[in-house]
């Protein structure tokens, strides 16, 4: 124990030395009083573990608790030494005296609960409470009744009675190995019926003497009731609802669904456009090494593509597409800068806005380095290329894992089955 407390005690100067000599790095001081908190903590379960250890007289449990198991190191002068054994330890055992006082509480205290909901045991209604344990635990009960075809074995009414019936009920109490019989009466009456009841109970009568009548071929229903109009209206399950909320339902997934499908087409456009990007750039490049300015290379570039496309020797691209609206634009009188300024905001992607503002730098300033730049740019296009076809062979892998695993199990089976059986496993 003195260890754990000098260790508080230097948690404690530690800490006090900290909060001192840096007041700003809080954590430091709040680190150093954990530390102080858990020696202090360690040495209180220390001392209560140490108390334990030295304890030879036990306090049982009250009757009805149950048996308690606690493991001992018993050290026996020249015989044992550290020799390992669980001790059981029972409940208080009551005397003869004692049990017949549990007996005589456990009594009153099922007069009380027994009732259950009902006002008296000369009125029962309701089903009774059979509480199995009473006094805590520490008396065990068991019902029977002397008539089975008005109480069921667990208390309730097996029938709604027209008069009152008497019924004994006796009551096996246990308690250490000791029992006693209590027995008593109740009485099952008519339940009290609201007046709605009450009503309901004629217009059932009437309808029953009509089904009593022969040679009738059809049940008429009754229109007065002690004194009352009666109006009969038949409930239908109204489908109408349930046709509104899948038609709400419907269009809630008609939404979604072209909601995802958009977003779906959109990162369909942008994996595409990304993959044609390298193509494009490399293109541009060659035709401007080969003496064309950029807008007869674009030109160029689109022209081949359109032709490509009406012949069905390709299909559509949509990066492609966007460079033939940009030579659209250029054709009907719009700017080149303004143009190719509308084509990278199309794209909508960084690849091609640098793409559209390297070709404006180039038409403001001129074509001095432009080759250079649209070399290093389609080197750059084609790494990411690659980096992005790493990319999505990892995820393909990493979605084969589920199949490969369940291939794996199925294999094991067909494999261990046929080796179980054959051992008679």
């Amino acid at each position: 124990m003195y260890w754990y407390l000098a260790g508080a005690v230097a948690a404690a100067a530690a800490a006090w030395t900290l909060r001192k000599k840096f007041p700003q790095k809080k954590k430091y001081y709040e680190s150093a009083l954990a530390v102080m908190v858990s020696f202090l903590f360690a040495a209180v379960l220390w001392q209560m573990d140490l108390a334990l250890q030295e304890e030879w007289q036990i306090p049982r449990n009250h009757p009805g608790q149950g048996t308690e198991e606690r493991e001992y190191s018993i050290d026996a002068e020249g015989v044992l030494q550290g020799y390992p054994m669980e001790v059981q330890i029972e409940e208080r055992k009551l005397t003869e005296a004692q049990c017949q006082e549990y007996f005589e509480n456990a009594k009153q205290e099922l007069d009380a609960l027994i009732l259950g909901e009902n006002p008296s045991l000369e009125q029962v209604a309701n089903p009774l409470y059979l509480p199995e344990a009473l006094q805590d635990g520490a008396v065990e009960a068991e019902y029977q009744f002397s008539d089975y075809d008005t109480f069921g074995p667990d208390g309730a009414l097996k029938i709604e009675p027209k008069h009152p019936i008497t019924v004994e009920v006796t009551a096996e109490l246990a308690c250490q190995g000791r029992s006693c019989l209590y027995s008593f009466f109740v009485q099952a009456v008519p339940r009290q019926k609201s007046p709605q009841e009450g009503f309901a109970d004629q217009i059932r009568s009437q309808i029953m003497a009509e089904n009593e009548k022969e040679g009738e071929d059809s049940l008429s229903l009754p229109q007065k009731v002690g004194g009352k109009e009666v109006h009969w209206e038949q409930k239908t399950e109204n489908r109408s609802i349930k046709i509104l909320f899948l038609g709400i339902a419907g269009a809630i997934g008609i939404l979604v669904s072209e909601k995802e499908e958009k977003k779906r087409r959109e990162a369909e456009r942008q994996r595409q456009m990304l993959l044609d990007y390298p193509e494009i750039v490399s293109k541009l490049s060659l035709l401007l090494g080969a003496g064309m300015n950029i807008s007869l290379a674009w030109e160029k570039i689109a022209l081949t593509y359109r032709k490509k496309r009406d012949s069905q020797e390709i299909e559509a691209r949509y990066a492609y597409e966007e460079m033939l609206g940009t030579l659209y634009e250029i054709q009907e009188g719009i700017g080149e800068l303004q143009a190719f300024g509308n084509f990278g905001e199309r794209c909508s992607l960084g690849d091609y806005r640098k793409l559209s503002s390297l070709i404006v730098q180039n038409i403001r300033k001129g074509a001095k380095g432009m080759q250079q730049l649209l070399d290093e740019e389609a080197w750059d296009a084609f790494e990411q290329r690659k980096a992005r076809a790493k990319i999505a062979g990892e995820e393909a892998g990493t979605k084969l894992m589920l199949p490969m695993i369940m291939m794996l199990a199925i294999v094991l089976v067909i494999l261990m089955v046929p080796a179980g059986l054959s051992l008679g496993l």
